[in-house]
């Protein structure tokens, strides 16, 4: 059977978790949370194998029943953190703010979603977002592979060949918490988002296209931590697929919301931002696909399949808004 090889962390490592409390009414780091919390779910079956009926049960669970628009608000809100760390755009929101006054400044991101990237910076602090996504995605990918190839290998494990039975009772058990709060966020995580020393690692992560932020973290040990020693002057910064404009211009939009300090501005206005209707609706139609081969699944080793391709190769599909 064919194993992916996780990509190396570095030696020298960042680590931020605990360090700080949550920042009170922080609603773009509580949304990350929610991706954070996938992306965690994701560690706790990459490259591990299936012993049991039940572990399949627990992935198929975790990882298959996210609310997607929460994980598509989530996976924006990620991209804009990461955003918000580019020092030049950084330097251009806050002289637009000093200058013209907080109000128009926010009129303007409210007014006009491709506004934000027109600032100076506005387009590198995407890419670095992007490259992000790039790492992320690549990790989706391989952790989906390795998942879908213990389809096939269960196949000679007696457990595995158990039939179902139960299979279309799974799927709407996940139909129902996909549509519902779908699955907790993890408060450590929450806590490690809205840290007052987050942006070091946010800025390490836009560096790199192959050490995902998430490599280090699991449900056990919720963690951030990201290699210290990228040096910013080999990035290889992704460019915006075309076709994805308008998710980019959300991600800038919600940097620069970020950045002037999303507590004093209208909740449902950074909402508004939040939604890409590309990544949710591609979020959705990977749900049902999933929901649709689980029903359909009749002995315990078609699961991984399903999950493999549907619950992980196909959201690092939706977050493949690079080039």
């Amino acid at each position: 059977m064919m194993r992916f090889v996780k990509l190396s962390v570095c030696a020298a490592i960042l680590s931020v978790a605990g360090a700080a409390t949550a920042q009170s009414g922080d609603q773009i780091s509580n949304s990350a949370a929610v991706y954070a919390t996938y992306q965690t779910d994701v560690s706790d079956v990459d490259d591990r194998n299936f012993a049991s009926a039940a572990e399949i049960d627990k992935a198929l669970e975790s990882l298959g029943s996210h609310n997607p628009d929460q994980l598509s608000k989530g996976f924006v809100s990620y991209m804009a953190l990461v955003a918000a760390q580019d020092p030049e755009y950084r330097k251009s929101v806050r002289q637009i703010e000093s200058y013209y006054g907080r109000d128009v400044l926010l009129n303007g991101l409210k007014n006009d979603v491709r506004y934000a990237r027109t600032l100076k910076g506005g387009d590198t602090a995407v890419g670095s977002a992007l490259t992000a996504a790039a790492a992320d995605s690549r990790r989706l990918s391989s952790a989906g592979a390795y998942v879908k190839e213990q389809g096939y290998s269960l196949q000679s494990a007696g457990w595995a060949k158990t039939k179902i039975g139960n299979a279309k009772s799974k799927a709407v058990n996940l139909n129902s918490r996909q549509t519902g709060s779908g699955v907790p966020v993890k408060s450590g995580l929450v806590t490690a988002l809205g840290a007052v020393d987050i942006d070091a690692s946010l800025a390490q992560a836009g560096l790199s296209s192959s050490s995902s932020m998430w490599d280090s973290v699991t449900s056990a040990t919720t963690s951030i931590k990201m290699p210290s020693a990228i040096s910013s002057a080999f990035v290889d910064r992704k460019r915006v697929k075309y076709g994805k404009e308008p998710v980019a211009d959300r991600i800038a939009t919600v940097a620069a919301y970020r950045i002037v300090g999303s507590s004093t501005t209208s909740a449902s206005e950074i909402q508004t931002a939040l939604v890409d209707r590309d990544t949710k609706t591609c979020m959705h139609t990977a749900n049902l696909n999933l929901q649709q081969c689980v029903a359909a699944a009749n002995f315990q080793f078609e699961l991984p399949f399903c999950i493999g391709v549907y619950a992980l190769t196909d959201v690092g599909t939706c977050t493949s808004v690079y080039q």
